[in-house]
């Protein structure tokens, strides 16, 4: 009871501090830190977060593990008092909307229609449709899929449709922050940077068999994670003469989304070779390989490997079309843009 009051009187005093002093919204991006089993899950945060710094918006970060219950990070929250709340839809039970008042709520959406694609894919339940009919008329709710047009109608439209919430698509991006020129005197064959238990077979296939091939090679996995940040950093991606990208069997089959390596690990000066072919809607041929089969891998690596001054131009021009359209700068200006607000 004491910890709801000291909520309700900071809300209060926040509140009025912000209509007098703030020029920018306030922007909370609520995430499970490190979590395993999302290797991306850090890239994105910190991809959304250097953005709208750069942009001029307070942000901060709140760990979705810490917002249970009546817990000190709820408080902070409130203190914090947010005009825009990023996190998954399935976490909004654990934001303390009672006491935020008319915030714009940024929920990256679960499935809305049941989808057996395969075991990763979890579709939202009965309790957050609850939750989301209840503050849709108290808060600002927009929903977003990184997904496909095709599966965003079939898969998500519900949350229009039946529940009456905004949506946009928001493929991923990169964070132009993390630029790097390509590094022509390379040190590794290749680097693998992701987790491998959701897409066991397809790994199994195509980059054991480039590991026997090229020994020299980077790998950061579930099991041995890194900082995004030590990445950048390090340069591992521009370091490497390839970064083989693979989808899972899903992905690929029913051309579901394209992962967030297909844009940060080019812009960090990787030379990538894709085995999704969804990425030649975002880039041409003379921009990024796609490789139809995992012998096609080894031999366009083994080609570059010979030849590795040709990759140069391919990294530089895929580099500059991301710049131009894909970075995370471009995606909250739509996110603003849907909510008809001019940053």
């Amino acid at each position: 009871m004491f910890l709801l009051q000291i909520i309700k009187k900071s809300t209060y005093c926040c509140k009025t501090e912000i209509e007098t002093v703030t020029l920018h919204m306030k922007v909370a991006y609520c995430y499970h830190k490190n979590n395993k089993h999302t290797y991306a899950g850090d890239t994105i945060a910190l991809g959304f977060a250097n953005a709208f710094r750069d942009m001029g918006y307070p942000f901060r970060f709140f760990n979705t593990n810490k917002l249970r219950g009546m817990s000190t990070e709820k408080l902070k929250m409130c203190l914090f008092n947010p005009d825009m709340i990023f996190t998954s839809v399935e976490n909004i039970n654990l934001l303390p909307l009672d006491y935020l008042k008319q915030k714009k709520l940024v929920l990256w959406g679960q499935f809305y229609t049941s989808c057996d694609y395969e075991e990763q894919i979890h579709c939202i339940n009965t309790e957050t449709k609850l939750l989301l009919n209840k503050y849709r008329d108290k808060h600002d709710i927009l929903i977003w899929s990184q997904h496909e047009e095709e599966i965003n109608e079939y898969f998500f439209s519900g949350y229009h449709k039946e529940l009456g919430l905004k949506f946009i698509q928001l493929i991923h991006a990169a964070d132009k922050s993390i630029y790097k020129k390509p590094i022509v005197d390379i040190e590794y064959d290749f680097i693998w940077i992701g987790n491998t238990s959701h897409r066991k077979v397809r790994y199994e296939k195509w980059i054991t068999p480039l590991k026997k091939v090229l020994p020299n090679f980077l790998e950061f996995n579930e099991h041995s994670m890194c900082d995004p940040k030590d990445i950048y950093k390090g340069q591992y991606y521009a370091k490497s003469l390839i970064s083989p990208n693979i989808h899972t069997s899903a992905q690929v089959k029913h051309k579901i989304l394209l992962n967030e390596r297909v844009f940060t690990s080019t812009l960090n000066g990787a030379f990538q070779i894709c085995d999704n072919p969804i990425a030649k809607k975002y880039f041409t041929d003379d921009e990024l390989l796609i490789a139809k089969t995992p012998q096609e891998l080894i031999d366009l690596c083994l080609y570059y490997l010979k030849h590795p001054n040709e990759r140069v131009g391919m990294i530089g021009r895929m580099s500059q079309t991301i710049m131009e359209h894909h970075t995370y700068h471009e995606r909250i200006k739509s996110i603003l843009s849907t909510y008809k607000i001019i940053s």
